[in-house]
């Protein structure tokens, strides 16, 4: 049996693995047709639980999310699979892609955050697109716990 976490504990956790990964897995919905489209990008998760990831103007991630904004976003640890089980955990971002305009007064200080977590991704954004992904739910599961903790944000 696990213990119940609190939002601030829920969103520590979550944020402490964003830090330890470059990439994580985007799901979007095709524009074309609706159907289910992944992706690997890189990112940083904001400990408000906020998703900043760069991408070209010509990805089908990109075409997807201007059709239907609506996305979700994993992050994991997956490489400790193969040593501890145990220790494999993972957050679920659950919420709307938002382009950040270039003239935006919170595109440089986002951008500055993205290049803290990892440098090229901040210069692949430079020459894109920057977006935001503003959380609805974000939920963090940890090892062999069959718990879900669940951080709800409304509709943001």
């Amino acid at each position: 049996m696990s213990a119940t976490l609190s939002r601030e504990e829920i969103l520590a956790q979550a944020y402490a693995l964003g830090l330890d990964q470059a990439g994580g897995t985007l799901a979007t919905l095709h524009a074309e047709d609706g159907t289910p489209y992944v992706t690997f990008v890189l990112f940083h998760l904001r400990p408000n639980g906020e998703v900043l990831f760069g991408s070209g103007t010509r990805p089908q991630h990109t075409r997807n999310i201007r059709a239907t904004p609506e996305v979700s976003f994993l992050i994991d640890n997956r490489e400790v699979i193969r040593s501890d089980w145990a220790t494999f955990h993972r957050v679920v971002i659950e919420g709307r892609a938002e382009e950040v305009a270039k003239d935006s007064p919170e595109y440089e200080p986002l951008l500055r955050e993205l290049e803290g977590k990892n440098k090229m991704a901040a210069v692949f954004t430079e020459r894109g697109l920057l977006f935001r992904l503003v959380p609805r739910r974000l939920i963090l599961m940890r090892g062999f716990e069959a718990a879900r903790h669940v951080v709800e944000f409304g509709e943001g």
